[in-house]
């Protein structure tokens, strides 16, 4: 299967296959995107679940400096071709103010360093982190693209119950050239999972469900990006350093609504809502999230 181009046309919110030698580098005022055919495929189906209402988790792992970000932003422009720097993650406590600040049905990448846990005591805390943030994203059919050095390194649960499909980046042994991947969807993803966690040297007896290539993809808005993902790494190597973080104005809105709603319940929701400025629907996702991160 071969790279194929695409462009963006607004007005249908659709891509649509350009000439392989069509020489312009962005068509309808966005990035011409060169995607391996049967990946862009494997994404059209994301597309479509999202317009039926569905929320979706796709995983991309692979040794350092293996292309995993360039992959994830292919990935992410294809599915938003909106994406801007707020798109990006830089770490798990952030998360929250990213989600409900995205637009409905638009896509958010979780660098690796965002997901790298130095012992399992982080790993189970990050886990919990995760299914709290998992938890919401329904609700605005969000598509999160997790990338990290292995996918064994989240739960099982997350992997079975909420991803899509994962896809393997890896390079040429000889050369140390970048642009490969695997993809793993469904019972094959799962298998590898398993197998993976007992013995990782089996992980090559379980067979992808197809593989491919992928060329370098550059954003307008790289430099923002490896600011923001030295940041991440610096949140991953000094996790101490953000353990205790000031609420920002939407977490201190979201805590006073709740303490009212519990001091004035004859107060009904749709008044309050209101009275913060939000719609109900918006409430009732910060309800969802605040209980979420409370556990109550």
């Amino acid at each position: 299967m071969t790279l194929v181009n695409v462009g963006y046309i607004p007005k249908l919110n659709k891509w649509k296959e350009l000439p392989l030698d069509f020489m312009h580098e962005e068509y309808n005022g966005k990035l011409i995107l060169k995607i391996h055919k049967r990946l862009k495929e494997q994404l059209d189906v994301v597309a479509n679940m999202k317009e039926k209402g569905w929320d979706g988790i796709i995983l991309i792992d692979g040794r350092r400096r293996s292309g995993k970000s360039t992959l994830a932003f292919q990935c992410a422009y294809y599915l938003d071709p909106n994406l801007s720097i707020k798109s990006f993650v830089a770490g798990l406590e952030e998360a929250p103010d990213k989600i409900e600040r995205a637009k409905d049905e638009s896509a958010l990448v979780f660098d690796e360093t965002s997901l790298v846990f130095g012992s399992k005591d982080a790993m189970s805390k990050g886990s919990k982190q995760l299914h709290k943030i998992i938890d919401v994203i329904g609700q605005k059919r969000l598509t999160l693209i997790f990338c990290m050095p292995s996918f064994t390194s989240i739960s099982r649960q997350i992997v079975v119950d909420h991803s899509l499909f994962l896809i393997r980046v890896g390079v040429n042994k000889k050369t140390l050239a970048r642009g490969k991947f695997k993809v793993y969807k469904n019972k094959r993803m799962k298998q590898l999972y398993d197998v993976t966690k007992k013995d990782p040297r089996f992980a090559k007896k379980v067979k992808h469900s197809f593989n491919g290539k992928f060329e370098d993809f550059h954003l307008p808005f790289e430099e923002e990006y490896f600011k923001l993902k030295n940041e991440s790494m610096h949140e991953a190597i000094n996790p101490q350093h953000n353990s205790i973080k000031p609420l920002n104005i939407s977490e201190m809105k979201t805590n006073m609504m709740m303490n009212f709603r519990e001091n004035c319940p004859e107060v009904t929701i749709e008044i309050l809502s209101k009275g913060f400025g939000i719609s109900k629907r918006e409430f009732y996702r910060r309800q969802v999230a605040f209980r979420g991160v409370n556990g109550a």
